[in-house]
């Protein structure tokens, strides 16, 4: 992603941690099934226990309205997360959490957990206001349930970080006669941040058509779409990441030696060296007093790391 000035590219590393926030609410989406199958799960037909549990916790626009005009706020901050996490199915299931692992490890991998996080909370809450606002105004009685647009959100940030284009150095190697293959240096983030989007938003955008005409055929009275919450999860993530990445690196686009900085003290850090040694060592490559430095590190501290 490169936010900086004509002069300037700066790229949002990855974290090259274990995208634990997405295991979190992966694991909360199959809590959320396990509560809803009761006694017995089904793969494909869900059963009535089932379709009764959806009716109390999915969402109802005509509830909703009734829970705010009761003041019954618990029920509303409860509803929301449970009906934007909840799958009728285990297809579903099974889909919703591959595809929100795919595009949500990404996205944790160049935000951090902590704001990945918040993306994920304001996707539970958010696109539902939009969807209350235009159920309630034909006065719908449809339930909506399902993570769309919680993995909308997730794929509006994703859409800030494209895939970087590589070269196959692979074919190159070979033409050079290479009898053994030398082991190259792995990124640890491309593990869980490495992934074709393009062909992956093809096949959630399949998936999302099968689960719409499966509400239609299989499961009356219940869907998952709706375009307004859908444009609003997507403006919602692609909005809210480009704030974050603007507050990671707006200061750095003031001046090139301050952006150096950053990048020389991240580069030396990752040499398994303690902050001190970074602190010094970035002061003696580019000539600075060991107080600035300190300072423009301490003011980036906390932010996404940029390269």
């Amino acid at each position: 992603m490169p936010p900086g000035g004509p002069n300037q590219d700066i790229q949002i590393e990855t974290q090259n941690e274990i995208p634990w926030m997405t295991l979190l609410v992966i694991f909360c989406m199959v809590s959320i099934y396990a509560w809803m199958c009761t006694n017995r799960m089904e793969f494909w037909m869900p059963h009535l226990a089932a379709e009764n549990w959806m009716r109390i916790n999915g969402f109802q626009a005509v509830n909703v309205y009734q829970w705010w005009r009761d003041q019954n706020f618990n029920r509303l901050l409860q509803q929301f997360p449970v009906a934007s996490m909840a799958s009728f199915a285990g297809w579903q299931l099974v889909g919703n959490a591959y595809f929100l692992w795919v595009f949500g490890a990404k996205v944790e991998q160049k935000l951090g957990g902590g704001r990945y996080l918040l993306l994920c909370i304001l996707g539970m809450y958010v696109p539902f206001l939009a969807l209350q606002w235009d159920r309630l105004r034909v006065v719908d009685d449809t339930y909506f349930y399902g993570p769309l647009y919680l993995i909308a959100t997730v794929l509006g940030a994703a859409f800030l970080f494209p895939d970087k284009k590589e070269i196959n150095d692979q074919w190159f190697k070979k033409s050079r006669g290479e009898i053994f293959q030398r082991e190259t240096n792995r990124d640890p983030g491309k593990k869980w941040s490495k992934k074709p989007m393009k062909l992956f938003v093809l096949l959630y955008i399949l998936f999302e058509i099968g689960k719409y005409f499966y509400s239609i055929k299989i499961t009356p009275g219940f869907m998952t779409f709706n375009p307004y919450a859908l444009l609003t999860a997507l403006f919602l993530g692609y909005g809210l990441a480009t704030f974050l990445v603007w507050s990671a690196t707006g200061s750095l686009q003031e001046g090139p030696m301050k952006l150096a900085c950053i990048r020389t003290y991240n580069k030396i850090l990752k040499l398994d060296v303690g902050h001190e040694t970074a602190i010094r060592g970035t002061s003696m490559a580019l000539g600075l007093p060991e107080p600035r430095v300190r300072e423009w590190v301490a003011q980036q501290k906390g932010k996404m790391k940029v390269s």
